[in-house]
């Protein structure tokens, strides 16, 4: 009956102790800055990125090379789908050709919308 008792203890103890020690963290944190807003230094490296990737972005010829004619127009159809909001569709079209990882992108494409 003791151990029992002890057991029962210790599992409430072991049971506090996360949020006790989460409440503890919250604590030591400084506040967070105002929500919703960049600094200037985010809202600069956000535009500077965004130039990086269109000027580092494929051309169609270059992504024709490498990942083939049919893929790329695969790709372009699926995006037409996805544009349209018939994510279902895209996605349908992306397993049937076997694109296991395009019809994964469109799943998460289609959810943050």
């Amino acid at each position: 009956m003791k151990s029992r008792t002890v057991v029962a203890s210790m599992l409430v103890v072991l049971l506090a102790a996360p949020s006790i020690a989460a409440a503890q963290s919250t604590t030591n944190r400084p506040p967070p800055g105002p929500v919703g807003r960049m600094t200037q230094q985010q809202e600069s490296w956000r535009f500077e990125s965004e130039d990086m990737r269109r000027e580092n972005a494929m051309t169609v010829e270059e992504a024709e090379a490498e990942y083939g004619a049919e893929r790329v127009a695969l790709a372009n159809r699926v995006q037409a789908l996805i544009d349209e909001g018939k994510c279902r569709e895209a996605r349908a079209l992306a397993n049937e050709a076997g694109e296991r990882q395009m019809a994964l992108r469109v799943r998460q494409t289609c959810r943050s919308r």
